[in-house]
């Protein structure tokens, strides 16, 4: 039976697809004989203390939501990586069936898995943010953002935080390192044997 790894972002246009389809070429690259082993995908999750802060700034949520394409800085990043994303990808939220079928979920924000262990307290074992399972002890682009207010607090929010060049790019190098150094701990988590850089 397959195991499921569900990255969690906010919009689902950048973050955790970009981790979704990164980290399928990862097992791709280093572990072949893993792939029919796992299962990827990536959902949206907004929690509390995000929907707070954007009816502070009081520029609302695309509508509608989710049914959306890839954002295009994203799909060019991945692009660059030589990993294409098939047209037909659209953004979707995180629901309680995923939840229940994830044997691992990979949160970017600390919010977003509180809440969720909060919402699920009989998944919170299988919850970790990108953060922890990376070991990453660094600064994170898209918290230095909201913290020197770069992010637009007026109708060009969403525009900056999904298709900013620099904003993006910055972002998804940080998400592509975090993934490589977290890769051996999440197969460690889901029980899988691997040998790093095998390509069997």
């Amino acid at each position: 039976m397959k195991r499921l790894i569900v990255f969690v972002c906010i919009s689902n246009r950048n973050r955790s697809p970009f981790a979704e389809f990164f980290f399928s070429t990862l097992i791709s690259e280093r572990d072949k004989k893993l792939v029919p082993k796992i299962r990827l995908t990536s959902c949206s999750f907004i929690p509390q203390k995000m929907k707070e802060k954007i009816a502070a700034l009081q520029v609302g949520f695309p509508d509608p939501f989710f049914g959306r394409p890839l954002a295009r800085s994203t799909r060019a990043v991945l692009l660059q990586e030589g990993i294409a994303v098939p047209d037909g990808f659209k953004t979707k939220p995180l629901t309680p069936e995923v939840v229940r079928e994830a044997d691992m979920i990979i949160t970017v924000l600390p919010e977003q898995k509180k809440e969720l262990i909060d919402l699920y307290p009989e998944a919170g074992a299988k919850i970790v943010t990108i953060r922890e399972i990376s070991k990453w002890d660094g600064t994170l682009s898209w918290e230095e953002d909201f913290t020197h207010k770069r992010i637009p607090s007026n109708i060009y929010f969403w525009d900056y935080v999904e298709e900013n060049r620099d904003h993006v790019s910055t972002a998804l190098s940080q998400m592509k390192q975090m993934l490589i150094m977290a890769y051996s701990d999440i197969l460690d988590t889901l029980g899988l044997n691997h040998a790093e850089g095998s390509h069997g």
